[in-house]
């Protein structure tokens, strides 16, 4: 989940009674509990792609962390503030950072809750990582906690009850749109390796489904509410070319791709370590030989599940190699840490 819902969430849960004792500092450490854990994403902006699959939402998301981590603050709150309130503080930074791990595991980028024991990336897939039904949710009542103090502690717990029910109408969502990628599997007789049901923006009836092959990786799009009688056109603006591009479950068509280019050069740049990374990250990965690129062979390996909005390829991973064979440049486009 991106920090800005997460702060947001953080500042309703802790309005809705976790600083009755502590008050502002109580507040105030309600919103540093919840957007803590992405200490190591604000890091990655510095140190790169490469930094950010590796260990962003690791350590500080682990659960092994939460009570040392939740001990530390709340041992430094009670300094600062000045208000002897160990456990009340210790109780608002443990709410406020499990909170925060269970909001990143919900999206499907993945989180190492078992670090530093394991590297297992853990998701449930059920809502996209900036999801702006969410963020509404916890905006508009923080909004209404401005203009109707007396009653934040009743706004606060509305708010957090409407969330827990958008979030289960994504689990449902999500299960219904697994169960047509296996139904499909199913169907057509394919080898599964994984299978998931991503969820997509701007709705949580959209979803774009994934079958992993060992040759091939399978993708269809979803519009679990819609309506076959109506042919979107592929023209208009974004937003219209957007939703058109999911289709009705009767109409849904997936798309083969090949995992990996029958390359010689493919081949050699999935013998490099830093491949292996990328590799390990993502999910649905594939590979091409892009040909000469100022004068080097290029090779590019990408994650479909990113592959998604228009003109947007994050965490596209390229290998150049000189004429000789040796590597030139490998990394993630356009990071240059």
């Amino acid at each position: 989940m991106d920090t800005t819902t997460h702060a947001l969430a953080g500042y309703i849960i802790v309005k809705a009674g976790l600083n009755r004792d502590t008050g502002r500092w109580g507040t105030i450490a309600g919103l540093s509990g919840s957007i803590f854990p992405d200490v190591d994403g604000i890091l990655g902006i510095f140190l790169g792609a490469e930094f950010m699959i590796k260990y962003h939402r690791a350590m500080t998301n682990s659960i092994f962390f939460t009570i040392p981590i939740s001990v530390l603050l709340a041992w430094f709150f009670v300094r600062i503030s000045g208000i002897k309130k160990f456990w009340s503080y210790f109780l608002i930074f443990l709410v406020e950072i499990l909170a925060h791990t269970f909001m990143d595991l919900i999206t499907s980028f993945g989180t190492m809750i078992l670090a530093p024991f394991s590297n297992i990336r853990f998701s449930l897939d059920w809502v996209f990582i900036i999801d702006i039904y969410l963020f509404l949710i916890f905006l508009f009542p923080i909004i209404a906690i401005f203009v109707w103090k007396e009653r934040s502690n009743l706004i606060a717990k509305i708010s957090l009850i409407v969330a827990v029910l958008y979030i289960s109408l994504c689990a449902y969502s999500h299960n219904w749109a697994l169960d047509l990628t296996k139904r499909y599997s199913s169907q057509k007789a394919i080898s599964v390796q994984r299978l998931a049901s991503l969820p997509q923006p701007l709705s949580p009836f959209l979803w774009g489904n994934y079958i992993l092959t060992e040759k091939k990786v399978y993708t269809g799009l979803v519009n679990l509410i819609g309506d076959s009688k109506k042919v979107k056109s592929l023209d208009g603006n974004f937003l219209s070319r957007f939703f058109s591009r999911y289709q009705p479950i009767r109409l849904i068509k997936y798309h083969a791709w090949d995992r990996f280019d029958d390359s010689p050069w493919v081949k050699k740049a999935l013998r490099l370590e830093g491949v292996q990374t990328f590799l390990w990250f993502a999910r649905f990965p594939t590979a091409r030989y892009r040909g000469l690129i100022d004068g080097n062979n290029r090779v590019e390996f990408f994650d479909l599940r990113f592959g998604l909005l228009e003109r947007r390829t994050p965490f596209l991973y390229v290998v150049d190699f000189d004429q000789e064979g040796n590597v030139v440049y490998q990394g993630f486009l356009g990071d240059s840490s």
